[in-house]
This record gives structure tokens, sequence and C-alpha cells, in this order.
């Protein structure tokens, strides 16, 4: 009997030991959430009303809250539940605190990704303190689909690690249009600000929901670039300039092989011999060209090269130029970047991006072409000779492969007709010869006997 008691005094104990540490667990924080408030809009609890937003765009959330009592380091989270990504959907403010009978309001943002499902989604808001007692409330929001949006989903650097000065690096980049309309003309651009160059943009059309990856866009490092790392910029523009999206990537540069000075032009060494007294030497008014590599390596209907031309205007006085490029309209297609018409004020350089990629037709060989410079009157003030040697590719043959081909069907042919003349030959010889029995035995067949 005793022991009986001793377990039900037990288990009582254990309840109530249960019950406290529950109670302490669901405390309530002594405070009251008085108002809500989405982009200004007050906000009702429960599904009586239902808040539409657009994804792909932030909004405000305004909580006031007031305490009863005394608290000390507060604070409040917004969250919306049921986005199953990392990039939460919440925001939470700094610890606070909050005297009795004082109300507090506090402003919080949150962002709704662009790849978020068209759905309803809770909106909770909780009002926590230090010892977790906390207060919350949730609402109802509808998140939709916004007409016009177009994402970087990623951007693809060859090579990614580092890149020598005088080098090209290439970017591809993904797209995915998340609004509710078709786009037309995503213009794409890659770039390097701080080295003042960029590539010749793409442009792409893109349905509703669906993604899309740029062509290849390519920039030359300068070959004088100083060593170290640089900032790229991909930057996107859509629904006629008014949507734009820009995505940083970071390049490291190191130094060419060659070396700087390498490209540099010579200066003519001082003469030690006493000059006779001469007049002021007037500026010189010209500008000077260069160009980087003069020959490179294609592979018919893969990617390309680019042939880099530095313009530098050492007159006083601005000069313009207009570049174009000869003889390679049966073998490959190019483009210029950025502009075809370069303009240089006193003492400025700018380059001049000639893009060539062989078509996939092109005989594999080595191909001369010419860039032709004309000043703003149309006179040629400069031909650059170039060459490109191209190797058979995807959907291209070589002169070799081809040649081998008419040779084997040259043959083929040759056989075919000897063959074909022996057959004749041989039925014209049966054929003879049965005639020939066939009048053997008429003559034997009209003897007479007596």
């Amino acid at each position: 009997m005793y022991g009986n008691k001793m377990k039900t005094l037990g288990a009582v104990l254990v309840l109530l030991v249960g019950l406290v540490v529950l109670s302490g667990a669901v405390s309530a924080l002594n405070a009251s959430i008085d108002w809500v408030k989405v982009d200004g809009d007050l906000m009702s609890p429960g599904l009586n009303e239902i808040q539409d937003l657009e994804k792909d765009n932030e909004f405000s959330v305004r909580v006031n809250v007031k305490a009863l009592a005394d608290i000390d380091n507060a604070e409040i989270e917004a969250m919306i539940s049921g986005y199953d990504h990392n990039d939460r959907v919440s925001d939470v403010t700094p610890v606070f605190d909050m005297k009795a009978n004082v109300s507090y309001t506090k402003k919080l943002t949150l962002k709704l990704p662009a790849r978020m499902q068209d759905d309803q989604y809770r909106l909770r808001i909780y009002v926590r303190d230090r010892a977790d007692d906390e207060l919350q409330s949730e609402y109802f929001l509808y998140v939709d689909s916004v007409r016009h949006s177009v994402v970087i989903k990623d951007v693809d650097l060859d090579p990614s690690n580092e890149v020598e000065a005088g080098r090209s690096v290439r970017a591809l980049v993904n797209l995915k249009n998340y609004g509710q309309l078709d786009e037309d003309d995503v213009k794409v651009e890659f770039a390097i600000p701080e080295l003042g160059i960029k590539a010749l943009p793409d442009y792409l059309d893109i349905k509703s929901g669906e993604a899309e990856t740029s062509e290849e866009l390519y920039l030359r490092i300068p070959v004088c670039t100083e060593p170290g790392q640089y900032q790229g910029q991909v930057k996107i523009t859509y629904n006629a300039g008014d949507g734009e999206q820009v995505e940083n990537v970071l390049l490291n540069v190191v130094e060419s092989p060659s070396g700087c000075e390498a490209n540099q032009p010579e200066e003519k060494p001082e003469s030690s011999e006493p000059s006779e007294p001469s007049e002021p030497a007037q500026p010189v008014q010209k500008t000077v060209i260069t160009v980087g590599a003069q020959s490179q390596d294609l592979v018919a209907g893969e990617g390309g090269a680019i042939y880099p031309i530095t313009f530098t205007n050492s007159g006083l006085e601005a000069k313009t130029y207009v570049v174009s490029v000869t003889g390679v309209d049966d073998w490959a297609t190019v483009k210029i970047s950025p502009l075809q018409t370069v303009t240089l004020a006193p003492g400025e350089s700018k380059s001049v991006y000639v893009y060539v990629s062989a078509k996939d037709g092109a005989e594999t060989a080595e191909h001369m072409f010419s860039v032709d410079v004309k000043d703003s009157q149309g006179n040629v003030v400069k031909q650059i000779p170039l060459s490109a040697s191209v190797t058979g590719g995807s959907g291209s043959e070589s002169a070799s492969d081809k040649s081998s081909l008419r040779k084997a069907l040259e043959i083929g042919v040759i056989v075919l007709v000897v063959i074909l003349v022996i057959v004749a030959l041989i039925m014209l010889f049966t054929r003879k010869k049965d005639d020939e029995e066939e009048e053997a035995e008429d003559e034997i067949s009209g003897q007479t006997y007596y």
C-alpha cells in the first residue's frame, strides 16, 4: 500500500515537472502585435484578406509591437514558409529593448526570388526575447509572376582561374525568362570597365519560362595589363531597355610569358654626336596603329579567333577611322567589336577587335585576308595583312579527304565499266556459239538418204 502511494506520488511529480517545462517552452512574450503592414497596406490575420505580390521584387514589412512590461534583448523576424530553396525569404531586426506601455515600429525587407512558384504563402511574424518567449502572428500572401523578368542564372568563363595578359577570355551567359511574356532582343554584354574593354554584344529571344545561352563573348586582355584581380561585368538589358540585371565576375590576370616590353614599339637610340641648333620641333600629327597576333589557328565550324588592333592618337587633334575586312567572304564570317568607327581624342588610345570564325565548309589551308583602315574622308591609311590557318571541323572535309574520295569514285567507275565489258563479251560469245550449233543441227536434219 505504501509502495503504491509512493509510485502515485512519483508519477504526479513527473507530470508536474513536465508541465513546468512545457509551460516554460511555450510561454508567451509579455507584449502584443498591434498591426502589420506590407508595402504600406494594413494586413489582417487569417484568410479574410490575401495580399498579392509580384516575385523578383522586394517588399517592406512594418511591424508595430507594444510591450506590457520591460523586455530586454527583443527581436522581430518576418519569414515566408513553404519555399523549398536555399535562398530563404526572411529578415530579422537587430536586437533592441522595449519599455512597458511603449509601442515600437520596426521595418523589415524581404525579397521574393524569381523562381518562386505562383501560389499562396504564409507570412509569419515572430517577436522574441533572449529567453525564447515569443509572440507569433501569420498573414496570407499570393505570389504572382511579373510581366517582364529575365535573370542571369550562370556565367561560364574560360579560362576560369587565370588568364595571361595578351590572351582572350570567353564568357557564356545562361539566362532564364521568369516573366509572363516572351522577350525579344535580350542584349547580353561582357566588359571589364577598369581596363576599358568590352566584347561584341549578343541578342537572344527567350520564351516565357524557358532558358537560353548566349553565344561566346570574347575579351582580349591588353598585353601590358598589370597582374592582379579585375572585376568583369556581365550585363543584360531587356523589355526595350526598361529591364536590366548586372552580375560581377572576378578575373585573375597574370603576366604574359613574353613580357610587355616585347610588344612595345622600339625606341630609337639617342645619338652621342653633337647636333647643330635647329628650329623648335613641331608636334607629330600621327596615329600609331599596332596589331597583336597576325596569324592564328581556326577550326572550321567551331568558335573563332580575335585579332586585336590598337589605335593611339599622338597628335593634337581628334581623329576618326573606319575599320573593314576584305578577303573573307568565301571562307569565314567576321565581327568587329565594339564598333567599326573609331574616334580618338588627342593622346587617347582605343582597341578594336576583329573576330574571325571559319565556316563549316572552309578549306583546310592557310587563308590570307586584310584589315583596311580608312580616315574620315574614306582614304585608306593602312592595310594590315593577316592570316588564319584553318583545320577541318565537324561538317567540313579536308582537301586530301576530298581528293581520296574522288580517286576512289573514279576507280570504282573504271572497274564497273570493265566488268560490264567482260559480261557483254561473254554474252556475245555464248550467243554466237549457240547460233553455230543451231546451224549445224539444221544442216544435219536437212540431208536426204537414198
